[in-house]
């Protein structure tokens, strides 16, 4: 039996959660872009109809986020991932079986409720596992492991596994097998912590009610939501319109699809320096406003800037971004009102305000292309920068 009181446990649980993120939000999500040209071609979809699937994601994060972190807060991190990391994997591969545009929305939205659920509930596992002075690190290997998976997933889901299996339906099927091997590993392996009392802690000690109307009286946790709905906006709509925007200036198109791997390389290079830096000044509050300055910078740039510029732009954007991610949900988890019982419930909203600008900013963005291509960045660097005057509402913890 796994003894949960070994100090090398939570690392192993760690690993578990970083799996997830690797598998669900990582490879199985970040496969669908690169894989939706063939998809646009094999169901006769048009451009317009694939946005529309793509964005059944984040829909679908602003309806789960919330309730998500209650019920990790309610069951516990172990009873949550079993479930999540099955329905993902089934939801994930019935992707696949789609044909039209209804069935691949429906099935996309499906596999969005389980996927968007991983900002909610994942950190709570460094939330209960480890002590303050490591939830910077453990969130940032948390979010480094979800950089990889997106490389990963945007090199070779398209260019060569779609070859060598014979279409982008066995892709999907295939990644759904390692996300239902990881929550059959949660099922088996997984436990709550056990802490000096020798009583295990139990979320179900927690009703719904109590921990939603807690979280709910809790100022930062909004102010910290309104940031990241900015943050999350800006970002999502860069990410999926900049192959189009790059491929429309001239960029060939694996030069342009190579754009956003390289994002995602650079993001997991930059998350823990960035981290490092945040707890070597002693105020995150500080170190993440520089970084939505300079982020708020390389959008507002990218119009403006051709060839060798625009990579150097991307490597400032990815290297500040996950770091910056990261320092947002350390500064939830800790919050003293917050703690480990409310920590899912809490980053569960600032959840959902994420994805309600990842739903709203990219259609709010590409609308703009009438008029030039450049304008949905300019957008998208002030929707950035209007998160900049909250900080000023925050303290660090």
């Amino acid at each position: 039996m796994v003894n949960t009181q070994s100090s090398h446990y939570r690392w192993y649980v760690l690993g578990l959660a970083t799996l997830a993120y690797f598998f669900i939000a990582g490879i199985s999500r970040m496969c669908m872009p690169v894989l939706f040209k063939e998809i646009s071609t094999d169901l006769g979809l048009s451009m317009v109809a694939i946005g529309a699937i793509w964005g059944m994601d984040p829909l679908a994060g602003v309806l789960i986020g919330l309730p998500g972190g209650l019920l990790a807060d309610r069951f516990g991190v172990k009873r949550a991932m079993t479930a999540i990391c099955i329905m993902a994997g089934i939801f994930g591969a019935v992707r696949g079986l789609a044909f039209n545009f209804v069935s691949m929305a429906t099935t996309m939205f499906l596999f969005g409720l389980m996927a968007a659920t991983m900002p909610s509930v994942v950190p709570k596992v460094t939330a209960v596992w480890f002590h303050e002075k490591e939830l910077g690190i453990s969130n940032a290997l948390l979010n480094i492991v979800w950089g990889l998976g997106s490389m990963i997933s945007t090199m070779f889901s398209a260019t060569f596994l779609s070859p060598l299996l014979g279409g982008w339906r066995y892709v999907v099927f295939i990644y759904g097998i390692p996300c239902i091997l990881l929550g059959l590993l949660w099922l088996i392996t997984g436990r709550e912590p056990i802490f000096e009392d020798g009583i295990s802690k139990r979320a179900s000690s927690i009703p719904f009610r109590q921990s939603l109307s807690s979280v709910l009286k809790i100022k930062p946790v909004w102010i910290i939501g309104l940031i990241t709905l900015t943050f999350w906006g800006s970002s999502m709509g860069m990410i999926g319109y900049l192959p189009v925007y790059l491929r429309d200036i001239g960029w060939s198109p694996l030069a342009a699809d190579s754009a956003i791997t390289v994002l995602s390389g650079v993001s997991t290079l930059g998350a823990i320096p960035v981290v490092l830096i945040a707890e070597r000044f002693d105020s995150r509050k500080k170190v993440m406003m520089v970084c939505i300055m300079v982020m708020t910078s390389t959008l507002g740039l990218l119009p403006f800037i051709a060839a060798a510029g625009v990579w150097i732009l991307l490597v400032l954007n990815g290297f500040l971004r996950t770091g910056l991610f990261a320092l947002l949900n350390v500064m939830v988890l800790e919050n003293g009102e917050v703690g480990a019982s409310y920590s899912g419930t809490a980053v569960g909203l600032v959840s959902t305000f994420g994805m309600i600008g990842a739903f709203l900013a990219p259609p709010l963005g590409n609308s703009l292309t009438a008029f030039g291509p450049g304008l949905p960045f300019i957008l998208w660097a002030v929707l950035s920068a209007t998160g900049l005057p909250f900080f000023l509402l925050l303290r660090d913890e």
